[in-house]
């Protein structure tokens, strides 16, 4: 499994935005450092995990802008996993749809968002089955 490390402004703020506008549930954070804060976290979305860090040590401030820049994450979801409602959840819940969700020539279908740190998401399903 491949678990990406995403840098991220605030790790909270990250989780706020995977869990309340991307249907992610937290699966596990590390304890609060001593000023209270959580510096490290894993959200998951049926067996897609994105390990969320905080920027100190991993990009310098003046590259923050650059984070993620020619890089998409690309989460192949599950049939057991409706795209259409975690699309539409997504969307009502004011997640920043980058391209809206459709149905490719060869069946798969596709949204992308951003999220709350500027990384690009293709949530992806391929076509059910010919049976």
């Amino acid at each position: 499994m491949l678990s990406p490390i995403l840098a991220c402004s605030s790790v909270p703020k990250a989780i706020e935005y995977y869990t309340q506008k991307l249907g992610f549930e937290l699966a596990w954070s590390m304890p609060p450092n001593v000023q209270g804060e959580t510096e490290f976290a894993c959200v998951k979305l049926a067996d897609c995990e994105i390990l969320l860090g905080v920027t100190a040590g991993f990009v310098e401030d003046a590259d923050l802008d650059k984070r993620g820049t020619g890089i998409q994450i690309y989460i192949n979801l599950p049939l057991s996993v409706s795209i259409v409602s975690l699309y539409e959840v997504a969307k009502a819940r004011g997640a920043t749809i980058t391209k809206e969700l459709e149905t490719r020539e060869w069946g798969e279908r596709a949204f992308t968002v951003d999220d709350a740190d500027g990384y690009d998401l293709m949530f992806a399903q391929p076509p059910p089955p010919v049976k």
